[in-house]
């Protein structure tokens, strides 16, 4: 084990160099020039209405002026000690802007999974059991229409519906936080966190639904199948022995592959969502360094979902035999 982990960990560092240094090429190569849409120059750039000198200054002061290479390895260079950069949006240190939008990121989306996995897994192996049943054809049915209508039209009409106008008024229009809640006791700010949470967990994990229940109906209509399942039954065990005892821990060796996008999937955050709910999280904080072409938020973000990818697959792979003890990561000599 000790050994296949670490060729794991050796292999990891050329494939996050590669995703790295990709990422850079394109942000680089990408249309428009950081310079000119952060000073809002392109007009008179094009007019000639100020120095070329002041231009190529712009440039020099954010490392553009260097090959892409280059600016790759000096990116590299203080990535190594942790050493984000500076927004060139406000100037403030990366590290800092991460920090702030990463707990909200944190919060919607274990909260979200957490009620997905609640509510998924039992009701696929509920469905499971009873293959073929009106309770399996409707919750089928319910859940996959969840699943096609799309998230951004879903957060408008729960906020169309709960938060004011012509109906209810039950839910804040956005935010994470009122303003009023810094004189409020921790607990009662906490409650006033989760009262905003409320209608983006639910628009986040409401299509999730379908996946994860489907999946672990398949898995749990196989794994019920097998002979030995049926042997478990014939020495007398009872039902919910043989279900979650022998059934369901063989059916989470595919259930496993889903922990490769845990990691990365907490971090990320959702674009439409944040959007949507104004809630500042990392993925308002990625599309708007996006927009700005913020090459140290950029690539702050995507090195370390790409980190947390990787460590999430290494991790999947090490649960396999923890799972299984038939999975074998090392082979015999």
């Amino acid at each position: 084990m000790s050994k296949y982990i670490l060729k794991r960990v050796l292999l990891i560092i050329p494939t996050f160099i590669g995703i790295s240094l990709i990422t850079y090429m394109m942000i680089r190569l990408a249309p428009g020039d950081y310079t000119t849409l952060r000073a809002g120059l392109q007009g008179e750039l094009k007019a000639g209405a100020i120095g070329k000198e002041i231009y190529e200054q712009e440039r020099k002061l954010y490392g553009l002026d260097r090959p892409i290479i280059v600016g790759y390895f000096d990116w590299f260079k203080k990535l190594v000690v942790l050493d984000f950069g500076v927004s060139r949006k406000d100037g403030r240190p990366v590290s800092g802007r991460i920090a702030e939008a990463l707990p909200i990121t944190l919060a919607l989306n274990i909260i979200s999974m957490i009620i997905m996995y609640i509510i998924s897994i039992p009701m696929g192996i509920v469905s499971a059991l009873k293959k073929d049943t009106a309770f399996d054809r409707i919750t089928s049915l319910a859940l996959f229409i969840l699943y096609s209508l799309p998230s951004f039209w879903i957060g408008l009409l729960l906020l169309l519906f709960l938060s004011g106008g012509e109906f209810l008024n039950l839910f804040p229009l956005g935010g994470i936080v009122s303003d009023w809640a810094e004189n409020l006791p921790f607990f009662g700010r906490v409650l006033n966190v989760a009262w905003h949470l409320v209608l983006p967990v639910a628009t986040l994990t409401y299509g999730s639904f379908a996946f994860l229940s489907r999946y672990t109906r398949a898995n749990m209509l196989e794994v019920i199948n097998q002979q030995y399942i049926t042997t478990a039954r014939a020495k007398g065990l009872t039902e919910k022995r043989v279900i979650f005892v022998h059934a369901f821990k063989n059916s989470l060796v595919p259930l496993v592959t889903l922990m490769a996008t845990l990691l990365p999937g907490l971090l990320g955050g959702s674009v439409i969502v944040e959007s949507i709910f104004s809630v500042p999280g990392m993925g308002m904080l990625a599309f708007e360094a996006i927009l700005a072409r913020d090459i140290p938020v950029i690539m702050a973000i995507t090195s370390i979902s790409a980190a947390l990818t990787l460590m999430g697959i290494l991790l999947a792979d090490i649960l396999y035999s923890i799972v299984d003890p038939r999975i074998r990561l090392e082979a015999k000599v």
